[in-house]
Formats: structure tokens, C-alpha cells, sequence
């Protein structure tokens, strides 16, 4: 029998376990600090759903998880959070807006795997529902900002407009009907290269001088910083007639100056021109961010705004929508190197007992001292196997446990404890009560 996890998923031990624990409730804090709210959606969900023209698009649904129940109904695994809550959203309308939830929940995609990326894992997610201004976006960018600095991660934002690409698209000679396929190919620029893309460009009908023409433009505009970028966009999208890319630049003009007043340093982002993210959802500013010089060389989070996904699937008028997910098992690998390099993380621990309770000769008392301690909030294990305290102290060592609490016929007379600091190898007799309180 094979008793390793099915391919691309993983077990977490204890360690582990409480590191991701950690990651979750400090990103937990930063979103709620921010005014949203925990929402959850089933693991399985509709076919008709997941595979709708409305949602991830056709390189997703490749590695959907697809399955029939016995009612022979076409089911899947949802392979992110953002449709499942767009059908939440369009299946009650009635929500009051803006409506900002956030996620943690696994997802499962049959994809390739490598470091950060596996088939079973955490999405992380943010969303604002019904703001139609760039406020919005540049909130996303705040919470972005706090995320990572409440778990020390350096992490660098790119941030882009679709409209800002479908103009620049254009200003190159590729039709409306060939921008998004050409969007798909640019986001595997630097995965793939120039030569690569400009292969697939071809391969979509785009004429070999327009895909020259573009892949020149944006190395030129990936060169430049965010206030040179944003000088040569205006003067490359400006006076347009379809007025897209114009559009786009107003937008990306109104989230920098709404950036500013969240007090977002400068150095966190940068406007990259060629930046597409790669589901077909997105209708206006996207993001991408990346930890320079770290184990995790794709993304750490990405997002942006998909104002038409909500109406499409209710029928009705386009609900405002953008959001952000934070990747969540990337961020737990870079958790991981900075443990296993000697890092020190405050907060995080090797295990979730904080006192171990030793009775000598099943002692009556220890455990009544237990339930006391449990009562005033102290996570406590009391020995089971009644093992001397030698071996109950070696055990204490190699979990991690910050305190013993030794009781026998002389303590439980005075009805006290005898609590050991294990770190500090500090003793003393105390009550229960000011036990509790050296704990905490």
C-alpha cells in the first residue's frame, strides 16, 4: 500500500502546521483591519459554472478537476475562489454594497508542480464588490503592503492596465479580436522569452511586424520608471480614437494618486507596461507581486478588476469587482527557509501545548489542576503513560513545550503546583491561579 499523499497534495505535521496557522490568522488580522469579512463556498461546484465563458477561460479548465456524481451531474473542484464567490454575489443580489469578504480555502488545479505550486492548495483571497473607482484597487494595495509586512516579507508589486495593454495592442497594428489571445502570450514573456511569444503572437494570426513591434515597445517600457512610463504612455495612448488605452491611463493616474494617500511607499510598486496576468476575467488594472532574490521566482500574489464576471453570470447589470489573492503556499515556503536558516518568527511555535503537566503516582490533583488551568485559558497535556520525570521532561524538549508543571503528594496538599520554565530552567511553587498567570 502507497502511504505517501496523492501526487501534488501534502501532510502537515505539527510544526509546519502551526507556522501556516500563524501565516493565516496575522493575514487574517490585516483584512479584517481593513473591513472584510470571512465568507466560504463549497470545495465542489457546478460544471456550468466553473466552465462558463464568463469564467477562468479554456487554459484553466485544462487542469480543472473534473467529476460526475450519481445523479450523473457534471461537477468540479473550484480551481480558485473568485468564481464561486462572483456566483454568490450573483445569486443574491440583495447584498449590501460594498460588499468585501475574504477567503482562505483550498483549491485544487491538476497543474504542473515545483516549489510553491502543488494540485491541492491554500488560496488567500480579497474582494470589493460594488466600488467602480480605482479606491478601490489602491485599498487592495494598502492591505498588499500590511500583509507582508506582518509577516516580513519583502515583497515587490507590479501593477498594470488591461485597458493600458489593449491600447498599446493596438498602437502596434492587433485587432480587438486578436488582443486577448496576444494578453494570454505576453504573460508567459518571462517565462518563455521574447522569441517564444512572438512564435505563439504569429501562431494567433498577428502579423510577424506587429509582434516585432510590440515586443520592442514593451522592452522599451519595461525599462522605464513608474514617472517616465507614465509620461510615454501619454504619449503614445493619448487623442485615440477607440479611447481604450486612454481610459486605461486615467485609471492608472487615479490609483497612484490614491496610493499615495494610503502612505504606500514609493519602492513597494512599479508600473510595468507588459504585465498581463494570465485569465481572460480581468477588464482593467491587474497586479503581480514577487520577493526579489528568494527561493519563489513566479508570483506571490496576483489579481485586479473583473467588473463583468458577477452581471454575466446573473443576467443583469455589471457588478463592480477587484481583488487579490495572496499565494499563500509560496508565502509558507518562504516561512519555512527563514526557520530552517535560524530565522526567529514572534509568535509562531513548535507546538500548541504551553504548560505539560507531570502527576507522580497519578497524582488526583494534577489533573484537577489541569481543568483549572484550561478554564483560565492555558493550553495544557497532562502525562498519560505515567513515565518518571525524567523521560516526561526529555519529552517536554523535544516538543517544544515552555513549561512543566510537576505534582505530587506534597503539592497537591498545599494544593499548588510546581512549574518549571523550561526555557529559563527557572523554579518556583505557586497556585494554579498565579500559574496561569506566569503562562500568559
Amino acid at each position: 500500500m502507497d502511504l505517501t499523499p496523492v501526487r501534488g497534495s501534502r501532510d502537515f505535521l505539527v510544526e509546519e502546521k502551526l507556522l501556516r496557522d500563524w501565516a493565516m490568522q496575522q493575514l487574517k488580522s490585516v483584512f479584517e483591519r481593513y473591513g472584510f469579512n470571512p465568507i466560504e463556498t463549497p470545495a465542489i461546484e457546478n460544471w456550468e459554472v466553473l466552465s462558463s465563458k464568463y469564467a477562468g477561460g479554456a487554459e484553466i479548465l485544462k487542469e480543472t478537476y473534473k467529476l460526475t456524481d450519481q445523479g450523473k451531474r457534471e461537477l468540479g473542484l473550484r480551481y480558485d475562489q473568485t468564481v464561486p464567490t462572483c456566483r454568490v454575489l450573483a445569486a443574491n443580489p440583495r447584498l449590501a454594497m460594498p460588499f468585501k469578504r475574504y477567503s482562505i480555502s483550498p483549491v485544487w488545479r491538476d497543474g504542473p508542480i515545483k516549489l510553491g505550486r502543488y494540485r491541492e492548495f491554500y488560496q488567500c483571497d480579497i474582494d470589493t464588490f460594488g466600488v467602480p473607482s480605482q479606491a478601490a484597487e489602491a485599498e487592495i494595495v494598502a492591505v498588499l503592503k500590511a500583509g507582508f509586512d506582518s509577516l516580513g516579507i519583502a515583497c515587490k508589486l507590479k501593477i498594470n492596465n488591461r485597458k493600458v495593454l489593449d491600447g498599446l495592442l493596438e498602437s502596434c497594428g492587433v485587432s480587438a479580436e486578436q488582443a486577448t489571445p496576444v494578453i494570454l502570450s505576453l504573460d508567459k514573456l518571462e517565462k518563455i522569452g521574447a522569441k517564444e511569444v512572438q512564435k505563439e503572437m504569429e501562431a494567433k494570426g498577428v502579423s510577424a511586424s506587429s509582434a516585432k513591434k510590440v515586443l520592442e515597445l514593451f522592452d522599451e517600457l519595461d525599462s522605464l520608471g513608474n514617472d517616465a512610463l507614465m509620461a510615454r504612455l501619454e504619449k503614445i495612448l493619448a487623442g485615440k480614437e477607440s479611447g481604450t488605452g486612454a481610459d486605461g491611463l486615467a485609471e492608472l493616474k487615479q490609483l497612484v494618486g490614491y496610493v499615495k494617500l494610503y502612505g504606500v511607499p514609493d519602492d513597494f510598486y512599479e508600473i510595468k507596461a507588459s504585465l498581463a496576468r494570465g485569465l481572460s476575467y480581468y477588464s482593467s488594472t491587474v497586479f503581480e507581486g514577487y520577493v526579489p532574490g528568494s527561493i519563489i521566482k513566479s508570483s506571490i500574489c496576483g489579481g485586479g478588476r473583473y467588473d463583468e464576471m458577477v452581471g454575466k453570470f446573473s443576467g443583469k447589470e455589471n457588478v463592480p469587482a477587484t481583488g487579490v489573492a495572496f499565494g499563500f503556499e509560496s508565502i509558507c515556503e518562504l516561512l519555512k527557509e527563514k526557520v530552517a536558516n535560524g530565522g526567529k518568527i514572534e509568535g509562531v511555535r513548535k507546538t500548541s501545548v504551553e504548560v505539560f503537566i507531570i502527576p507522580i503516582k497519578d497524582q488526583p490533583f494534577a489533573f484537577e489542576a489541569a481543568q483549572e488551568l484550561r478554564a483560565q485559558g492555558v493550553n495544557v497535556a497532562i502525562d498519560l503513560l505515567g513515565r518518571n520525570i525524567t523521560k516526561n521532561l526529555d519529552y517536554c524538549s523535544k516538543q517544544g513545550i515552555p513549561f512543566a508543571a510537576i505534582i505530587g503528594d506534597k503539592e497537591a496538599k498545599d494544593r499548588k503546583i510546581n512549574l518549571r520554565n523550561l526555557v529559563s530552567g527557572n523554579e518556583a511553587l505557586v497556585s494554579v491561579q498565579d500559574a496561569a498567570k506566569q503562562v500568559k
